[in-house]
């Protein structure tokens, strides 16, 4: 029997399945810069898709990051209103000071919902959250359902993020990338779905909502600009989670290496991911 206390061989990481990897735990000031890259890029679509807020409502958001959003979101319903702003880290939400906004921690999947107010809530939305719930978005579109009063929306956005692909395959980049990415199937092998985003409104529908719609958008975009840049960002801080997981083995660094270089590139062009937008309404 081997001596539990030889630490000579190392055995091969556990897979953990899927789960949050953005954490900042350990890496604040890195993750802040990523997600201030984010409302850069997403927050202008972001606060068109939720222009039907009207000055008086009842506001939550889900998932809240560093709060741009429900920021916005407060000055949106104006003193008549109320916005509460949730995470499951609200290291970046604490610094917000507005008298209609609340910050409050919160699991949208494990925490009670009356600490929210089920039912009493005009819009519920969120934004690049549901993608890291993998196997549970419908239980979460669920919860976020009860938490809307008759005639309230619920928005979300979210990406198919195994479609982040460069357009040029004679570029000395591309061959390898495709190598490592595998059509988005870089996503599978850790439990998610490369497609999820398009898959909103059957969710929607599924939790009983109504007048459902949704779009989709992409653009090409070139290595060094903000996307490429956030996109950068976002591959390392996953990077980081496996190796504070103990699952960063040789072969996955190198293939870290391979995905994260091309995007520093000016000289390459790619499709960035197709992001999705779903509206639905509880009747």
């Amino acid at each position: 029997m081997p001596d539990p206390r030889d630490k000579s061989k190392v055995a091969e990481p556990i897979d953990l399945g899927p789960g949050y990897r953005l954490a900042a735990r350990g890496r604040q000031e890195a993750e802040d810069d990523r997600l201030a890259l984010l409302e850069q890029i997403f927050d202008p679509a972001s606060r068109h898709r939720r222009e039907l807020v009207q000055p008086g409502w009842r506001c939550l958001e889900v998932g809240a990051g560093r709060g741009s959003m429900a920021v916005w979101l407060a000055e949106r319903v104006g003193k008549s209103g109320h916005v509460m702003a949730t995470d499951i880290d609200v290291t970046y939400l604490e610094r917000m000071n507005l008298p209609n906004l609340e910050i409050r921690r919160h699991d949208i999947l494990k925490d009670p919902l009356d600490v929210l107010g089920p039912s009493s809530f005009d819009l519920v939305c969120s934004r690049l959250m549901l993608f890291w719930l993998a196997g549970k978005q419908e239980t979460a579109i669920q919860r976020m359902v009860e938490c809307l009063r008759p005639g309230g929306w619920l928005v979300d956005e979210d990406g198919d993020w195994g479609t982040v692909s460069p357009v040029d395959p004679s570029h000395p980049y591309y061959a390898r990338y495709e190598g490592a990415w595998q059509g988005g199937e870089w996503w599978a092998a850790r439990g998610y779905d490369p497609t999820f985003g398009r898959k909103l409104p059957v969710l929607f529908e599924k939790c009983g909502l109504k007048n459902i719609r949704s779009e989709a958008t992409a653009e090409i975009v070139r290595g060094g600009s903000l996307w490429a840049k956030w996109w950068q960002e976002t591959l390392l801080a996953i990077r980081a989670w496996e190796q504070s997981e103990d699952r960063l083995t040789e072969a996955r660094e190198e293939e870290y290496k391979v995905l994260t270089a091309p995007w520093s590139d000016p000289s390459l062009w790619f499709l960035n991911a197709l992001l999705h937008a779903c509206w639905g309404q509880r009747l």
